[in-house]
């Protein structure tokens, strides 16, 4: 089982790089379509680190401390109150969660514009929520 942890953390640390390095690009430098899509890009890698983020803190509850839950909610709420993210940490989780959510569901482009903002100061962010799991 333990091998499902460490596979799990490994794609979510490739993830977490991944996300990271999109955020390098500087898009005021770019073509409007071009920068368009590095922000759709950016905002589909956040996704998929919220994503395998809370996938991984799943299993890492459920292996590491015997928590079987199902709502990523639920699964980030046990993380802090077992003391793995502070409480800061544990209402960004939550915003990030909502975040995800909101993208799946954005119609106008000002909204897209206002998630992405927030997006961009996620910047960091996993690496050190990730902390928490790697203190086994």
């Amino acid at each position: 089982m333990e091998e499902r942890l460490a596979y799990v953390l490994e794609q979510l640390v490739s993830a977490v790089v991944d996300f990271e390095r999109s955020l390098t690009i500087d898009e005021g430098v770019l073509d409007a379509t071009v920068a368009d899509v590095v922000r759709n890009g950016q905002a589909q890698k956040f996704e998929f680190t919220v994503e395998l983020f809370w996938k991984s803190v799943r299993i890492f509850l459920l292996e590491q401390h015997g928590f079987d839950l199902a709502s990523p909610k639920s699964v980030v709420k046990k993380f802090f109150e077992l003391g793995f993210v502070g409480y800061d940490d544990c209402d960004r989780l939550l915003r990030a969660l909502d975040i995800r959510n909101s993208l799946s569901h954005v119609y106008k482009k000002e909204n897209f514009f206002v998630l992405h903002e927030e997006i961009l100061r996620y910047r960091g962010f996993f690496k050190g929520a990730l902390a928490g799991m790697k203190r086994m």
